[in-house]
């Protein structure tokens, strides 16, 4: 099985079912299997050569869901790139990751890069109707670069975790077994494409289940609703954030989602509370937490049974990959002990793109494991609970947010002298980056908040901004991010 092989797959044990709608739009497994044959001729009619790397940047599209399949149908691996990134940013991802040509929404700026095709409906499909219905049979083998999703980088840049096509498909394997995924399912795909979870743990497990999926452009609870209720969703993946927002609407009506069955949550730690709440509110919802990065894929999930016994728990880990916790020295951990949580297998990425630097760091030791930065216990029943980070990242609405990345830019502000970043906690996002700053006099907050527009994109942003004297930092000159955390907890 190949990646394009897994839509060909479902279009022909199940040619007129519908496979992917957005709005009054659609198209069956027969039809969405013929235009990806046709944008992969069209992206080899471009100059995309097999073994090259192709970025796609857009919102959740019906065209998006044929690019992705298209890219790896004419042999190239599709780089998945937020449209919430900076210009900066999109350029420094299209460098380390020597993309030739990208596949973007109308919407996309200007961007300096040789080759492009439209994800407009009308243009797309023009151009589609062009080219040969015929597989052109250039797709990789499976162990060879296949598809990037990104996370936030120390360096200030997001990073490319590059992944094979076994990987991809492992992850999907894995997606069907613990979250029970079948043709008769109705999926919504509420969340980005481009994103890991979004694009890899929900929207490709769909595909190979031969499931139905709905398509929504981005995250809004009344269309949400309206598609469940057109649609009969019986399924979704949603960070907690969404959750909230959907519990917490003026319009939620539990009535108009009698069809949803299953909720998969995860990409961010959900807030103390939030998840009993939204199971008493829709009782007959069965919510799954799944634990993954987008580094290692979906590889631990919690069931009711066991949140009932441990609500702090992430769960247990799938039997299809490796999973230890280390001490700091790199011999395992016992039941009870602290340790760093490491996985190993097919579900890891190969690197992460022009990084070579980090990417030794994620696999520290040279023997496989890909070290998560997350400090974990494991009980004994085999369930694994979080700690706390041994990274300072911030996970924001399902985002990851690293402080340096924000605390380089505000660094080179003129009235900047010193600063720092940290995450707060937050009911909706979960996190939200905080910051504060020693800054020239006659410098407001405001000032500070004005000029980080255009320099970070929006959900990096600090939403507090506290104007000090001196920031708080340990003899060794480390900034001591916990006794900020505790101060403006309460603000």
């Amino acid at each position: 099985m190949t990646i394009g092989a897994t839509l060909a797959t479902a279009a022909a044990a199940y040619p007129q079912k519908t496979a992917f709608a957005m709005g009054s739009r659609s198209f069956s497994f027969s039809e969405a299997d013929d235009l990806a044959n046709r944008f992969a001729n069209a992206l080899i009619d471009a100059g995309v050569e097999p073994g090259s790397n192709v970025a796609v940047i857009g919102q959740n599209s019906l065209e998006y869901a044929i690019a992705y399949f298209g890219i790896a149908r004419a042999g190239a691996a599709s780089l998945h790139l937020s449209t919430r990134m900076t210009v900066d940013e999109i350029l420094h991802c299209l460098d380390a990751g020597k993309a030739t040509f990208a596949v973007c929404d109308p919407s996309v700026g200007d961007i300096q890069i040789t080759n492009r095709l439209s994800l407009d409906p009308g243009e797309f499909t023009t151009r589609c109707d062009e080219m040969s219905d015929s597989d052109p049979m250039k797709e990789a083998p499976l162990d060879t670069p296949s598809s990037a999703s990104y996370t936030g980088g120390t360096t200030g840049f997001p990073k490319g975790g590059m992944h094979s096509a076994r990987s991809r498909l492992t992850w999907a394997t894995i997606a069907l077994e613990f979250f029970d995924l079948g043709p008769d399912e109705v999926m919504a795909l509420a969340a980005p494409m481009g994103h890991a979870a979004g694009g890899f743990i929900w929207f490709q497990p769909g595909v190979c289940a031969a499931a139905t999926q709905v398509i929504l452009p981005h995250w809004d609870v009344p269309a949400f609703m309206d598609a469940a209720e057109r649609h009969g969703v019986t399924s979704t993946f949603l960070v907690p954030a969404q959750v909230r927002m959907l519990i917490d609407h003026p319009e939620f009506d539990p009535g108009r989602l009698a069809s949803l069955r299953k909720i998969v949550y995860g990409g961010a730690p959900s807030p103390e509370g939030l998840i009993e709440e939204a199971d008493a509110r829709l009782p007959d919802c069965e919510f799954i937490q799944n634990y993954g990065m987008t580094e290692i894929g979906p590889l631990v999930t919690l069931y009711k049974k066991d949140r009932d016994k441990y609500p702090a728990a992430i769960g247990r880990p799938t039997e299809r990959t490796e999973c230890e916790i280390f001490l700091e020295s790199g011999a395992p951990a016992s039941i009870g002990e602290v340790g760093e949580l490491c996985f190993r297998g097919n579900t890891l990425m190969q690197e992460y793109l022009g990084d070579p630097e980090q990417t030794a760091a994620f696999f520290r030791n040279g023997d496989g494991w890909g070290w998560t930065g997350d400090l974990a216990v494991r009980n004994e029943d085999d369930i694994i609970s979080l700690v706390g980070r041994s990274k300072d990242m911030i996970i924001s609405g399902g985002l990851n947010v690293y402080p340096e990345e924000i605390e380089r830019i505000l660094a080179e502000l003129p009235a900047v002298q010193d600063c720092a970043v940290f995450g707060l906690p937050d009911d909706t996002f979960g996190e939200l980056p905080a910051a504060v700053i020693v800054a020239a006099d006659g410098t407001t907050a405001q000032d500070i908040e004005s000029a980080c527009e255009g320099l970070i994109a929006r959900h990096k942003r600090p939403r507090r901004i506290r104007l000090v004297a001196e920031i708080p930092k340990s003899p060794a000159g480390k900034v001591l991010r916990t006794v900020l955390r505790e101060k403006y907890a309460d603000e």
